[in-house]
């Protein structure tokens, strides 16, 4: 079962949608820039509604960034509650997510916003010292289906992310380099770095053949953006 439409909900559909022993929850407050409480609220009773139905297996998606003791903002401290929630129900699994790369028209993802400011020639305000990482959610897919599928094997809270954390300005010269075009920057000193333990996560693409070499940043850009030139 899925419960949501985005980009994450209609990734999962094609393993999960008819599975009524399996509850994905795809929707929720997803912009970290959320101060809602009507927001969190909603995401709160969503999560309440479907671990009250006690389905076989319920899976919530958080941000890797929650383990970054530094981010105290509703939007994590709601995110740290919601997994509480979750890693409370017996059948609960929290996977932690990064900066998700797919085919989206969603304007506000990272990703799109920057590829849009490049190829539109604006100004790119370039935070010096933020760091992603970014994640295709095809590899999401396949490595949460993984986990699902060996269960006892896992933790029930999961950070799936590559290896590869980069700062901004190296996620902005790969667009560069997939676009074709310059980005129009200026530097604004600002940011945090974003610290993940893909320990496990390169461990799951070993057991599944994902390729998580250094190229990998760059082979998720391109595979959303190279026909943007």
């Amino acid at each position: 079962m899925i419960v949501g439409t985005g980009l994450i909900a209609r990734a999962f559909s094609p393993l999960y949608a008819g599975d009524e022993a399996t509850v994905v929850l795809a929707s929720g407050v997803s912009n970290s820039a959320e101060t809602s409480e009507a927001a969190f609220a909603r995401e709160r009773d969503l999560v309440l509604h479907h671990i009250a139905r006690k389905p076989e297996r319920l899976v919530y998606f958080g941000s890797c960034n929650v383990a970054n003791p530094n981010q105290k903002s509703a939007y994590f401290e709601h995110k740290r509650s919601m997994e509480r929630l979750v890693g409370h129900a017996a059948f609960g699994l929290v996977i932690r997510l990064p900066q998700v790369v797919g085919a989206t028209n969603n304007p506000n993802t990272l990703t799109n916003h920057l590829a849009n400011q490049i190829m539109t020639g604006q100004t790119v305000k370039l935070w010096t010292r933020a760091q992603r990482n970014l994640i295709d959610i095809d590899d999401v897919v396949a490595m949460t289906h993984h986990i699902l599928a060996n269960a006892s094997a896992f933790p029930r809270r999961v950070s799936i992310a590559s290896p590869w954390t980069l700062s901004m300005r190296e996620i902005l010269e790969i667009f560069e380099s997939v676009l074709g075009r310059r980005a129009e920057a200026i530097e604004i000193d600002r940011g945090d770095d974003m610290y993940i333990d893909a320990s496990l996560s390169e461990r799951i693409a070993s057991d599944i053949g994902l390729d998580f070499g250094k190229d990998y940043p760059y082979r998720v850009v391109e595979k959303y953006y190279g026909g943007s030139r």
